[in-house]
């Protein structure tokens, strides 16, 4: 039966216990509801005009999303979000919003690290910015209390940015490594050539898809919001999460074996095709349950805590409805205005840039006991992320040395070589890397760790190096090649950014190949260098 009472004026009605499904019951004045119905609908409009300003790199999450199943789970992240905020309305009811105008503040570091980011086309950092900036503004808008109760809808979206590709690639190895050495416990022969290997029924390959990427993405995201949910201290649901976390990289190694293993019992008939994925996705949702069922043993959210742990909800406030109104807008206006400040300076810096279209780059001319060839015995290329590649072959004593220069010419907007130092193959192409690892090498500033691959395919096997130039500073780190950018924006650097790869057929011995490899840039690689600084610079 529902209580009233008036004090001072105000109509009272009960409102729930902040934990969900408690009986206790606290009282808070009507207009208490209002308030907060009125400060959500603020901060929503306040979020609206944030993914206006930065609608580039909202829109480049939309993007991902759509074209990648494995960020295709960003569409539903925030109507749960918003769900997650619904389900404690009761809750938030009671409280009234109590902006803290000066919270403001934190904006401009986050719009500075969004900043950086674009200067250097690092999207998903911005993107982190951009919800970052989200949560801060609907905290600094609602205030401490209402923050902490909307706390983990805020953080829920952090899960709609598209991250994780860096995990595809030690994903893959591992992958194949565990595969390899499950088969072989199991006691059939198997040729292992990188991330390819062959059985006596066929051959198989670990591809992108294999990685299990996106099987740990979307176990962490649901994982994540199961344990909210479900549990309600903290060391349960850490726990959880981490469950959820690890589970999915074993499951997915034993997901690869039966699939392997399938074939080979069939004799190539099973799993090879379509089925394949039906049967990696039926694994999979298995193994969630089970994770889901499991954990269903240890859940806390049917607990009621001690009564002494219960208060009555506060959020009472003694000044009038338009004065909290007027300082709501200013806070929200003050807090749009802090948000501005980078993509208007973006904008200025861009705006004042002037690009410099760069049509070829200088190698160097053959000398001495070496000699121009006019082509390679290979048909391998290295891969590239842009258009613009040039090369140059070499000739001593019979051998031929291939030298490749990749960087943006222009006609490809935001395309750019980092990121590409480690591309060797692509999926569909008839190389296969046998091997790659990082290995030091000789170069004019120094020694430099390089990414090192054994490519065979087509009639040859290479030994490949590759590496970046980035204004003065050769690095095979994407991150140490972001952060150079970076300074090259700021004025502290040369802003020249090429990928450098250098090749050369594998024999007598791989130690041999190494050797003449150093000899050739010991010759060569000053001249390079010279010539790659001296060419004319295309805006990054």
């Amino acid at each position: 039966m529902e209580q009233t009472s008036v004090t001072r004026g105000q109509l009272y009605r009960p409102v729930f216990s902040p934990v969900a499904g408690l009986d206790k019951v606290g009282y808070s004045p009507v207009v208490g509801r209002a308030t907060a119905r009125v400060g959500l609908w603020v901060t929503g409009l306040f979020c609206l005009a944030l993914l206006l300003i930065y609608r580039e790199t909202a829109w480049s999450m939309v993007i991902i999303w759509s074209r990648s199943e494995t960020f295709a789970h960003g569409f539903l992240i925030l109507p749960l979000s918003l769900w997650l905020i619904w389900n404690r309305k009761d809750e938030i009811g009671s409280v009234n919003p109590e902006p803290i105008w000066w919270l403001a503040i934190i904006m401009l570091p986050l719009g500075l690290g969004w900043l950086l980011a674009r200067l250097v086309d690092v999207t998903v950092v911005q993107q982190l910015a951009l919800v970052a900036m989200m949560g801060t503004g609907a905290w600094t808008i609602l205030g401490h209390r209402l923050g902490r109760i909307l706390a983990f809808p805020l953080f829920f979206l952090f899960f709609a940015v598209p991250m994780g590709e860096g995990l595809i690639a030690p994903m893959m190895e591992y992958t194949a490594t565990s595969t390899v050495w499950m088969i072989e416990m199991t006691g059939i022969p198997i040729y292992r050539e990188g991330l390819n290997f062959t059985l006596p029924s066929g051959r198989w390959s670990v591809v992108e898809a294999c990685s299990g990427v996106r099987y740990i993405i979307a176990s962490v995201t649901v994982g994540t919001l199961y344990a909210y949910l479900t549990y309600r201290s903290w060391a349960r649901r850490t726990i959880f999460v981490l469950f959820s976390a690890i589970v999915p990289v074993f499951a997915n190694s034993m997901r690869a074996y039966i699939i392997v293993m399938l074939g080979h019992l069939s004799g190539m008939k099973i799993a090879t095709g379509a089925d394949h994925l039906v049967y990696g996705w039926f694994f999979f949702g298995v193994v969630i349950f089970t994770m889901f069922w499991v954990g269903a043993f240890f859940r806390e959210d049917e607990l009621v805590p001690e009564s002494g742990q219960i208060g009555i909800l506060a959020g009472v406030t003694e000044q009038g409805g338009s004065a909290a109104n007027w300082t709501l807008l200013l806070t929200v206006c003050s807090t749009l205005l802090v948000a501005s400040v980078a993509p208007l300076m973006a904008h200025t810096i861009f705006a004042s840039a002037i690009p410099v279209a760069r049509e070829s780059v200088a190698l160097p001319v053959a000398r001495d006991s070496w000699r121009n060839a006019r082509t390679a015995s290979w048909r391998w290329r290295p891969p590239a992320r842009l258009a613009a590649q040039q090369s140059a072959y070499y000739s001593s004593g019979g051998e031929v040395t291939g030298l490749y220069v990749q960087y943006a010419d222009g006609s490809i907007e935001g395309a750019e070589v980092i990121g590409s130092s480690a591309l060797f193959a692509l999926e569909e192409s008839a190389e296969r890397i046998v091997w790659q690892e990082k290995v030091s090498i000789q170069l004019p500033d120094g020694e430099v760790v390089v990414d090192e691959a054994q490519v065979r395919g087509r009639g040859s096997e290479l030994l490949v190096w590759s590496w970046y130039l980035i204004g003065d500073v050769s690095t095979s780190n994407n991150y140490q090649a972001k952060f150079q950018q970076v300074k090259a924006r700021l004025g502290f650097g040369e802003a020249g950014a090429y990928r450098i790869v250098v090749t050369m057929p594998v024999q007598p011995s791989l130690a041999d190949t190494r050797s003449r490899m150093q000899d050739f840039l010991s010759e060569y690689a000053p001249q390079l260098y010279e010539e790659l600084r001296r060419t004319g610079e295309i805006e990054l």
